[in-house]
């Protein structure tokens, strides 16, 4: 039977007994944990159930940017947000957990610092310090380390990655939706103040509007839409990237978790992040779920109830199905408690509803020439959102007229409405979109500045359908004149025939508010486009679990 305390703050006596001395009741209660600067973190232990002479693994979970710790498990983060399920899962299960409010969150001391490896990251190893201080019976590994695992979503995500590179006795990490490289929150120097403005409202409620650093230099630059080279460069030192660049390893084996709707940290952010451990010689596995950081709606489409993160309840993979929340424990049993492995190398969530397991990477992409285009610049896509009725009334009455869907490849909108391009008509419904699309793209136009910003991605038109809708939900901006050679976003799109799949190029994105044209201009585009379009059996593992 599980105890239901656990509101008043707890102070625990040392230990250092590496086996329980008595027997434990499953419970859970409130404590603080000192920081190297005296400030105090708010944290709710999650004891298991434990007989005399026992040990169990220890989970550390932590939240995202403006989030909290689950308290008790009848709560939003136990119930709603991924990192809190596993959590206590992972505790039902036999594990420790401490889940803990970093430094200006939720109810612990100090200020928030961006993520900074004197503080945040330092904060983690006094965490684990006091864990091993306080906690009896935490389990041991063949070689004696204590065994760690750690869970949290984007912020604390970023976490993990971090720390894992000087802290050594972290042992398996699930980074949910997390960066390789921070600047992805600026593409091509573009700040996303769609979500700046989500994120600074979230932030300031449950920092006690504590969010002084997002002020002060250089993250004030954001403000305008375009970030300074200082703050390019403080986004990338607090990132994976910077430590994988110069060779360094990670102490943890990571199963990454990353969403193709994800409109901050796109899925290639995984992907890096698990060659990076790849190439360092550690276990790193990657598992693409649909959701994600996601806008409000009708910015984006809402995959559940909770608003700006969502992720699916359940991994597929080919035949492989489990739980989200199964498969996160299921690697900690095979990394913590020296289990079967059976959690897959790489998975995909095509739909919210079927899967595929992957062999090494995504597919390749195959090469389409882009016409030279017009568009008229900050006006097309403008007035999208209120052409949906229009959209939807108009779908209904095509489908009265069988063979109505007849279309060649002619580009159409790019003034009121996006322009959208299309390269591609699919043959068959077996098709998929996945993996990561690239340009190579020149833009010129009309302005007397370099100053032309438009905002592109893969469009999907599907059959008998006139809306064209962006493929994973995410564009990429383009701020200026001149020649573009880059990857867009990864993208999960199931086809079906006669779906038409091209360019489609924004003005203006809700996306990116601040960061258009307020005068009306004629901008011309053209180049290259590669598509990642095959046909799933191609791609797909065969179905004796090679994993």
């Amino acid at each position: 039977m599980l105890a239901m305390a656990g509101c008043s703050t707890t102070q625990l006596p040392k230990t250092h007994a590496q086996l329980t001395q008595s027997a434990l009741e499953a419970d859970y209660f409130q404590v603080r944990i000192p920081t190297r600067d005296g400030k105090k973190l708010a944290a709710t232990v999650y004891q298991p159930e434990l007989q005399a002479g026992q040990s169990a693994p220890l989970i550390i979970a932590t939240h995202g940017f403006g989030g909290f710790r689950a308290k008790r498990p009848l709560s939003i983060y136990g119930k709603a947000v991924l990192t809190g399920e596993a959590a206590i899962a992972a505790w039902k299960a036999g594990y420790w957990v401490v889940f803990y409010d970093q430094r200006g969150w939720g109810q612990s001391g100090g200020r928030v610092h961006m993520m900074d490896p004197e503080f945040e990251v330092a904060d983690l190893s006094q965490v684990i310090d006091w864990s091993l201080d306080h906690l009896p019976g935490v389990s041991r590994l063949p070689d004696n380390s204590p065994a760690i695992g750690m869970i949290g979503e984007s912020y604390g995500a970023g976490l993990q990655t971090l720390a894992t590179f000087t802290e050594p006795r972290l042992k398996a990490l699930v980074p949910l939706t997390g960066w390789h490289d921070m600047n992805s929150l600026a593409p091509n120097g573009e700040f996303r103040t769609g979500w700046g403005a989500i994120l600074l409202s979230a932030g300031a409620i449950n920092s006690g509007f504590d969010v002084g650093e997002m002020f002060a230099k250089p993250w004030n630059s954001a403000f305008d839409g375009t970030v300074s080279q200082d703050m390019q460069t403080l986004l990338y030192e607090r990132s994976p990237a910077s430590f994988c660049d110069k060779g360094m390893a990670p102490h943890a084996d990571a199963l990454f978790i990353q969403g193709f709707h994800d409109t901050i940290f796109a899925f290639q952010e995984a992907v890096k992040n698990a060659d990076c451990w790849k190439d360092q010689g550690k276990d790193a596995r990657v598992i693409g779920l649909q959701g994600g950081h996601v806008m409000p709606w009708p910015i984006q489409q809402w995959r559940g109830w909770l608003p700006i993160y969502q992720t699916e309840d359940t991994v597929y993979c080919g035949d492989y199905e489990a739980s989200t929340t199964d498969v996160i424990l299921s690697w900690w049993d095979e990394k913590l408690k020296g289990q079967e492995s059976v959690v897959p190398q790489y998975c995909v969530n095509v739909t919210e509803e079927r899967g595929l397991a992957i062999e090494e990477d995504l597919p390749p992409a195959n090469r389409f020439n882009l016409p030279k285009s017009k568009v008229t610049i900050p006006l097309a896509g403008a007035f999208e959102w209120l052409m949906i009725p229009f959209d939807t009334g108009s779908d209904l009455f095509r489908a009265m007229w069988p063979g109505a869907d007849l279309r060649d490849l002619k580009p159409n909108g790019g003034f009121g409405r996006p322009k959208f391009i299309p390269l591609y008509v699919v043959r068959g419904d077996d098709e998929v979109m996945l993996g990561t699309p690239k340009i190579d793209l020149r833009i010129a136009g009309t302005s007397s500045s370099n100053s032309m910003p438009m905002f592109v991605g893969v469009g999907v038109q599907h059959a008998n359908r006139r809306r064209v809708r962006v493929a994973s939900e995410q564009l990429t901006p383009l701020p200026e004149k001149g020649i573009y050679e880059m990857e867009l976003p990864a993208v999960s799109q199931p086809l079906k025939a006669g779906d038409r799949v091209g360019l489609v190029v924004y003005g203006f994105t809700t996306q990116f508010p601040i960061n258009s044209a307020f005068l009306a201009r004629s901008a011309t585009i053209k180049g290259d486009v590669w598509l990642p379009i095959t046909r799933e059996e191609a791609i797909s593992l065969a179905p004796e679990r090679p994993f």
